[in-house]
């Protein structure tokens, strides 16, 4: 089973310390969209070109109202890979300064070097479980988490969440038998995620995806 390292406090501060520089192969993470956090995503991009293996990937959710100033911030470090697209399931935020039903978010997927793929096909388009909010204000659904998880990484390699939340990502790992570091910098938050992967089943006899 593998063992999944989790850490209280500030990413920025902690990261140099647990994660050495080319060490990871996938980063998923979710940081929060509002415009006052866009430098989230400056810092990202610096550390995710400086702990990704060749040909790694880096996926974050991203908001679309802030999706073009995003993207600028990640294209100074990292290559452009895909645009995942997660369709709402439920309700759907209104937007109001646009007067637009928000029925979807993305997935932005940016790669170390020109020459990284996926593990298998991927699906552009995801039909996603609906948010869930039972570990964290801002939670993402699972269904979407695994299978992106799934489909960019393989079982052995090391997934970093910056941002871990509710322990979404951390206990996907686990269930999925990937290595896991996450960091959380509210202490509240950190204790449910610490249960919430503590308490969960690796999948010993889990098929992983392969063509589509």
């Amino acid at each position: 089973m593998n063992e999944n390292k989790i850490y209280c406090g500030d990413c920025r501060e902690l990261a140099s310390k647990y994660i050495e520089p080319g060490s990871v192969d996938l980063i998923f993470t979710d940081p929060p969209y509002p415009k006052k956090y866009l430098y989230l995503y400056g810092w990202l991009a610096e550390e995710a070109a400086r702990v990704l293996k060749p040909g790694g990937f880096l996926l974050a959710y991203v908001g679309v109202y802030w999706k073009k100033q995003v993207m600028a911030r990640l294209n100074s470090q990292l290559y452009y890979f895909w645009d995942f697209v997660i369709e709402n399931a439920g309700n759907s935020p209104i937007m109001w300064q646009r007067k637009i039903i928000s029925r979807h978010k993305s997935i932005l997927a940016y790669c170390k070097d020109e020459n990284g793929l996926p593990r298998c096909n991927v699906l552009s388009f995801w039909r996603g479980g609906g948010e869930d909010k039972r570990f964290h204000r801002w939670g993402q659904d699972e269904s979407s988490a695994r299978y992106y998880i799934d489909c960019f990484s393989k079982r052995g390699d090391l997934v970093v969440d910056y941002m871990l939340g509710g322990g979404t990502t951390g206990m996907i790992c686990k269930k999925l038998n990937r290595k896991f570091i996450g960091f959380e910098i509210e202490k509240e938050t950190f204790d449910i995620a610490k249960d919430r992967i503590e308490k969960a089943n690796t999948l010993l006899e889990y098929d992983q995806i392969k063509l589509l």
